[in-house]
């Protein structure tokens, strides 16, 4: 008897832990069936951001008084494979040009986000003296040498931004400075000044207290961008029968004439799942109508925008 009841108690521990190993297996499964499927909704979601640049490039090649897109920002927003997608899209003309832009501009610039005058001045003499070819120090601005002495492993550039990113190695440039100034600038447009009429808020915001008559709208020849870098995937067809609707308007139907635009667009699907796509592209209507200089994943900004009227 005694023998039997050892044999019984055994059992029973045999079947609790093989119970405990099925539920953790079980958990596991679970968890792991979870994760794919957040995987395929990031993907559906992604597609469907990828889907919303490609029909902003439709967008841009008629006139807005023709049915075309506006580039000022303007929302757009329409349901389509299962999700809805909302895109806005920004003329790079109306931006101020890292390479070409009047050093005037950057200094109030900077000074309409805070900074006081010398430290204004130190930024945008050093933003020069990033991008010219000589090491001619401006009065506040910085060369190798200045460089060195702060410790940094880089030199000055002493070449043309290739991207506005470039801007975190200008010396005194902060993370927290460069978030809020990079909306406002460009390495595309070849324009001393900004084109107002198409300029984004931000860069109105601190234009507002100069005249637009002190600043030429003068379009440079000089447009050179870089190459392309990832391969963006093929346009579905089906995007030609998609019907946007406005949902946050701007304020111009112009166009600043440099016809290289930044797309910002956004998928969501029913899941809750959001992706984020920035495109910067370049439409022609050429024999190579469209041709992108960046593809990369952007911040989430436009699902939280509430519908509503003018």
């Amino acid at each position: 008897m005694p023998s039997r009841g050892l044999a019984l108690v055994t059992v029973l521990w045999v079947l609790v832990l093989l119970s405990l190993v099925a539920a953790s297996f079980t958990r596991t499964i679970r968890t792991e069936i979870n994760l794919t499927r957040n995987l395929i909704e990031s993907a559906k979601a992604e597609a469907l951001a990828d889907a919303g640049v490609y029909r902003a490039v439709l967008g841009l090649f008629a006139p807005v008084n023709q049915g075309g897109w506006r580039v000022d920002g303007t929302v757009y927003a329409w349901a389509y494979g299962g999700g809805e997608i909302r895109v806005s899209v920004q003329d790079e003309g109306g931006k101020i040009d890292l390479n070409k832009g009047q050093d005037v501009l950057l200094r109030i610039l900077f000074q309409s986000l805070g900074l006081d005058d010398q430290e204004s001045a130190a930024l945008a003499d050093a933003i020069v003296d990033f991008r010219d070819p000589d090491d001619l120090r401006h009065l506040n601005g910085a060369e190798d040498a200045d460089y060195a002495l702060a410790g940094l492993a880089h030199d000055a550039k002493d070449a043309p931004f290739g991207a506005v990113e470039e801007l975190h190695q200008v010396l005194g440039m902060t993370p927290a400075l460069y978030d809020r100034v990079a909306p406002s600038l460009t390495v595309y447009s070849g324009l001393r000044s900004p084109h107002l009429a198409t300029a984004p808020p931000a860069v109105l915001d601190f234009l507002s207290a100069v005249s637009a008559a002190a600043f030429g709208q003068e379009f440079s020849t000089d447009t050179t961008v870089p190459e392309s870098e990832p391969a963006p995937p093929p346009p579905s067809t089906s995007l030609l029968s998609a019907e946007p609707e406005i949902i946050r308007e701007g304020r111009t139907t112009a166009r600043s004439g440099v016809k290289i635009y930044t797309i910002h667009s956004e998928g969501r699907m029913a899941s809750g799942a959001v992706f984020a796509r920035e495109a910067v592209v370049r439409v022609t209507g050429s024999n190579t109508p469209y041709r992108f200089f960046a593809w990369r994943q952007g911040r989430r900004q436009l699902f939280g925008l509430e519908k509503a009227a003018n």
